[in-house]
């Protein structure tokens, strides 16, 4: 398979491809982010990670592309002994304990991302973080929305809530299966 790297860039939540092509409805495309882009990222500070699911793997690979230090709170001791021996600097612990963060060094940090899927332990976190660290960002995730508008109440700066990201995919998905649909049944009716 002859696979050609294209460039784009992201507008709108859409990936968009800075040249044209000539692929057929229904191609498949594997998108890969441009890490050479994060080589020319100067970030300063620490980040945390709580939770190191699928989320927080995906933060850590972000960060180490781009050679950001981070530090990983896990709960779970098989993961923490893992990612120990992985080289990763990880904190056993409940991120919702302030001697955790701290163990997690809260005050050298300049964002705190909660990846974790617990909505409670989430809004906890989010409010014990900002109360400690009043300057600094917070990403949270929660499942639902109105759980992700009392993380914003509490302090969160940014909010990813999964079931409107689902709700984004389910839309995305249908809509291109019926406007594929829509299509066949129109040249259908020219022929």
């Amino acid at each position: 398979m002859n696979i050609t790297p294209r460039r784009a860039r992201v507008e709108n939540g859409k990936v968009v491809l800075e040249e044209p092509v000539d692929w057929c409805e229904g191609t498949r495309l594997k998108v890969v982010p441009d890490h050479d882009e994060l080589d020319t990222w100067n970030y300063e500070g620490t980040v945390i990670i709580a939770g190191f699911g699928l989320a927080g793997r995906c933060v850590a690979d972000l960060l180490d592309h781009a050679s950001i230090a981070y530090v990983v709170v896990e709960q779970n001791p098989a993961a923490v002994e893992t990612q120990r021996a992985l080289g990763r600097t990880v904190v056993l612990g409940d991120v919702t304990d302030p001697a955790t963060l701290l163990a997690a060094h809260l005050h050298d940090a300049t964002m705190l991302a909660l990846t974790i899927p617990d909505e409670e332990a989430v809004l906890r976190a989010t409010k014990l973080a900002r109360k400690l660290r009043p300057d600094l960002f917070i990403i949270a995730r929660t499942q639902h929305a109105s759980k992700g508008m009392q993380a914003s109440q509490l302090g969160a700066d940014k909010v990813i809530k999964a079931e409107q990201a689902v709700a984004l995919q389910f839309y995305e998905h249908l809509s291109q299966h019926l406007k594929r649909r829509i299509d066949r049944e129109a040249q259908a009716g020219r022929s």
